[in-house]
């Protein structure tokens, strides 16, 4: 029997405009174990046009209840296996779906302080870093406080905070940088010994017929298959027909469809994701305004590269003034760069020889024309080379040029077919800015209750905390201020037309600011766009604020760590990569467009790590390292480790992001070592020129194969050193093998049913559905059809 139940709330703070329609977007898969509470924030999906007007169908196995206040749906199923929920508002539907899956891993976390008289609680990624929620309990015999806590596999990063104090873990020498200069404890946690569901693929897609076959002789007892468009999904029929999935595609419709499938073991399948209706690309355009303005350019299809625009290339030398103060050091000062700069590369070809077709610039606001010290020890000085320090919310800064520039640069991308994103900082402003002078009501206080400066609490004082004394925080509580903000994005997106932007410090911006900045750029944003995020957090942190009704994705930084660990700085073994890659890929799934990074402007570089001289074991603060010790490649061999990094990232789903200088291996410790002045052509030595000339092919490789960009992924060797997958979106098959080890790795693999026998690149060749070779030391391979 099905239940039907409809829930009416009027709730101001989400009403929208008058006759607005309300929106519904794709939900990816969710995944919860059996009997277990799943709550999904539908903020992230679901814009209500003025009361929330939410209906849902279900069946009797799944208990639901919809909290239209909070915009909290609450899900618990009973069993294992597949459950489709249907959606709906008066004008949009969607459908979740829901997968079962084996429950979270238990930790045990210890603490074992001085004084027997104390209060001990844990606080992290798991619960929002709150100081409060999580009790320890103790003291035991041994004078130690503790907590079993069920987290998901992966990274899980935390901090005791005693007597209200937050410190690191003592007894956890594993630590990561937050991105702001602080480091918090991590612990991994090994995901279940389970028994994986089979992987499907999509396989022929002809009129409006799909198959999609399993890679598995599991059978295959359940299918969830939903057409997902814009403003609508809607389940659409399937049939199981002896290991393949048979879908008819309804006509003249533009979308995709995704479909997910359940084996008789009850474990659910990976997720397929098919472009239908003469939309080539596996991404999810903005479809409205893709068939008023056609376009062969779609998301998904993206390479993003940040043109760290000072210190890129000098376009124009007439603006080149630094800030002149004794109190600056050359690496904290303006070098030069400019949007000219970046626009005389985008012409020459430099991006598109590396597969590049998105160009992201650092901040265009001024910023101001002197120096400011630096609150933490030891209190050097800096500029505003970077462009984080607004001053005007309209004025482009002089040192990167002008008005007329910033026009150029975009209308010169357009024409080569590129898009160009702007980093807009949405925090803070610097004190300088009228805003601060005119409005101080806009803004939250610099001192707490205590006395104490909430200043760099970035986890204790999230929402609310300064970065410095100079730079004052917005009180996004306030509407004042989150209209004005607003409003100057979409200012600054329809006048440059602009294509997006790259969000600042997400994390430190309440959530509800997000739904409602998506929900007017989707009415007034004169061009499709791409809003992706900072925010240094675990996967589920990151997630909270990605959705069709907030950010399209951010920065996967969880699985930077893991490439980090294992290309550059070799720990383990592959393992921890894969289950890495399949953690972040269930988490955001595949309408999400994450972006996977291997460097960043607020880490260390690459190749710093990879040539040894981070971590520094007598230098805790990578910045520190910079300024003592400036990191120099000493081994040129370790070029090879880079090379396999940037091969992993252009082989796996999302929007890669390319720092500048990572294409071909400049080094450099923290910021703003991290931000050394570009080099080019003959400036580059010829170790580097060969890696430069290796990241053109992958380029070049991701650009041929739709099945590197969203097409299925199933791993069919990883160990200690050798690692492959095998990726396959329609006709297009690519079997991808990393050998990190020093010495040549013989392989043989199963690759069939997704590549069938005959002759490769590379002169490979699969017989009997095994692939076999050998693959050189420290290379990797993508072996597909010549076309």
């Amino acid at each position: 029997m099905k239940t039907l139940c409809s829930i009416s709330f009027l709730l101001l703070a989400i009403v929208s405009a008058p006759g607005a329609e309300a929106f519904l977007g794709p939900i990816p898969v969710q995944y919860v174990a059996p009997d277990k509470e799943l709550v999904l924030d539908m903020h992230r999906f679901y814009q209500p046009a003025g009361k929330p007007d939410l209906q849902f169908t279900t069946k009797d196995d799944v208990d639901l209840a919809f909290d239209a206040a909070s915009l909290q749906l609450r899900a618990r199923v009973h069993g294992r296996g597949l459950f489709d929920v249907a959606l709906r508002d008066r004008t949009a539907a969607s459908i979740l779906t829901i997968a079962t899956e084996a429950g979270s891993s238990a930790h045990h976390f210890v603490f074992k302080p001085t004084d027997r008289r104390t209060k001990v609680f844990l606080a992290g990624s798991f619960n929002g870093w709150s100081a409060d929620k999580t009790p320890m309990t103790g003291p035991n015999e041994a004078g130690e406080y503790v907590v079993d806590l069920a987290l998901a596999p992966g990274r899980c990063s935390y901090k005791f905070v005693v007597d209200g104090k937050w410190v690191r873990d003592p007894a956890n020498s594993e630590t990561e940088d937050n991105g702001m200069g602080d480091k918090n404890s991590v612990v991994t946690v090994a995901a279940e010994n389970k028994t994986e569901g089979p992987t499907i693929y999509a396989d022929e897609l002809g009129g409006n017929e799909l198959s999609i076959r399993a890679a598995s002789t599991i059978s295959i007892v359940r299918v969830s298959a939903v057409l997902e468009s814009e403003m609508a999904s809607n389940s659409i029929s399937a049939k199981i027909d002896n290991g393949k999935i048979d879908i008819e595609v309804p006509e003249k419709r533009v979308g995709f469809v995704r479909v997910i499938a359940a084996a008789n073991n009850g474990n659910p399948t990976n997720v397929m994701r098919v472009a239908i209706g003469g939309t080539t690309s596996v991404s999810f355009p903005n479809f409205a305004r893709d068939r008023a303005r056609p376009s062969n350019f779609h998301w998904q299809d993206a390479v993003m590269y940040y043109a760290f625009t000072d210190r890129f290339s000098d376009g124009d030398k007439s603006n080149d003034k630094p800030v002149d103060d004794a109190n600056v050091l050359p690496p904290a000062n303006f070098h030069g760069g400019d949007l000219r700069g970046v626009r005389e590369k985008i012409d020459n070809g430099y991006f598109e020889s590396l597969g590049v077709n998105t160009v992201w610039v650092a901040p265009l606001n001024r910023n101001p024309a002197k120096a400011y010290r630096e609150y933490p020890e030891p209190h050097r000085w800096y500029t505003g080379y970077h462009g984080y320090w607004p001053v005007s919310s309209t004025d482009i800064d002089p040192h990167i040029g002008t008005d007329k520039d910033l026009h150029a640069l975009v209308d010169d991308a357009h024409k080569h077919g590129m898009k160009v994103i702007a980093d807009l900082v949405l925090h803070h402003v610097h004190e300088e800015h009228p805003w601060w002078k005119e409005h101080r009501d806009w803004f939250g206080s610099l001192d707490l209750p205590d006395g104490k400066k909430n200043l760099r609490l970035w986890d204790e004082q999230q929402f609310t905390t300064w970065f410095e004394p100079y730079l004052p925080s917005f009180d996004f509580a306030k509407d004042a201020p989150v209209h004005a903000l607003i409003d100057n994005s979409i200012w600054w997106l329809n006048t440059y037309k602009l294509d997006g932007f790259r969000l600042d410090a997400v994390k430190h911006i309440l959530p509800s600011f997000w739904w409602k900045f998506r929900a007017a750029l989707r009415e007034k944003a004169k061009q499709p766009f791409y809003l992706v995020g900072e925010t240094f957090k675990d996967r589920q942190g990151i997630d909270q604020f990605v959705g069709p009704n907030m950010l399209d994705g951010q920065f996967d930084f969880p699985l930077y760590d893991q490439i980090k660990d294992t290309f550059a700085l070799t720990k383990g073994d592959f393992k921890a990569l894969d289950d890495a890659l399949t953690s972040s890929e269930k988490t955001y799934g595949k309408e999400t467009l994450m972006s996977p990074l291997i460097g960043n402007h607020d880490k260390g570089r690459f190749m710093a790590y990879a040539d040894g001289d981070l971590p520094d074991p007598k230098i805790d603060k990578e910045e520190e390292v910079g300024w003592e010790k400036p990191p120099k490649i000493d081994d040129a061999d370790n070029y090879k480790k880079l090379e396999l990094a940037q091969a992993f990232l252009m082989s796996i789903d999302g929007v890669p992001m390319i720092y500048y200088g990572d294409e071909f291996g400049m080094t450099g410790a923290g910021d703003p070592d991290n931000r050394r002045d570009m080099r080019f052509g003959d400036q580059l030595s010829p170790n580097e020129q060969r890696v430069l000339e290796n990241f053109k092919k992958l380029g070049a490789i991701r650009k041929a194969h739709p099945a590197l960009r969203g097409g299925s992924r199933r791993t069919v060797q990883c160990d200690h050193d050798v690692y492959a997958f095998v990726r396959a979106y329609l006709d297009d098959r690519v079997a991808v093998i990393f050998n990190r080890g020093k010495t040549e790795a013989k392989i043989d693999i199963e690759v069939s049913p997704e590549m069938g026998d005959g002759d490769y690149n590379d002169g490979f060749n699969i017989a009997d559905g095994r692939l076999q070779g050998t693959i050189p030391a420290q290379t990797a391979r993508f072996i597909a059809k010549a076309k």
